[in-house]
């Protein structure tokens, strides 16, 4: 069983996203992948992605918005993570998203992804935990917190 600090390195965190709707902040947090010894083939990944539509939720008064896509491009489950100070335009909720949450996943690690990110949101849905997320100061921290709280789930 993978583990949130597993598959998430600091490195692939991203806490001052730049862009303003939600295709660029997914394409702004997949790009943080790029170059990870998991992925085989980028822009692969980045296709199998980009042709799903990204769900966005809204949790606490924030929009999370999940990407991901399926593909053999990545040995392993990746993921990477950018947070929005200002927040980011989506459609499909009234919030603004704060949390974009991209992953690759190869086919035999389904199930490991879906309890990954079910922590994530479940993490999210506790304000206390969610503010320490919006607050942190590094990556670092960013992934200890979330390492943490699927601790406590």
């Amino acid at each position: 069983m993978s583990l949130i600090e597993d598959v998430l390195i600091p490195g692939h965190v991203k806490l001052g996203l730049s862009s303003i709707d939600k295709a660029g902040g997914v394409d702004e947090v997949l790009a943080l992948l790029s170059g990870d010894t998991r992925v085989t083939d980028w822009a692969r990944l980045r296709q199998a992605v980009i042709d799903r539509d990204a769900r966005t939720l809204a949790e606490n008064g924030i929009g999370i918005c999940l990407a991901h896509g399926r593909t053999e491009s990545v040995k392993s489950l990746v993921l990477a993570v950018g947070r929005s100070t200002a927040g980011i335009v989506a459609p499909d909720v009234s919030e603004p998203v704060r949390l974009v949450v991209v992953a690759g996943i190869p086919a035999a690690f389904n199930s490991e992804y879906l309890r990954v990110i079910g922590a994530i949101v479940r993490i999210c849905r506790d304000r206390h935990q969610l503010e320490r997320l919006l607050a942190a100061k590094t990556p670092q921290k960013f992934v200890e917190l979330l390492g943490a709280g699927e601790l406590k789930l």
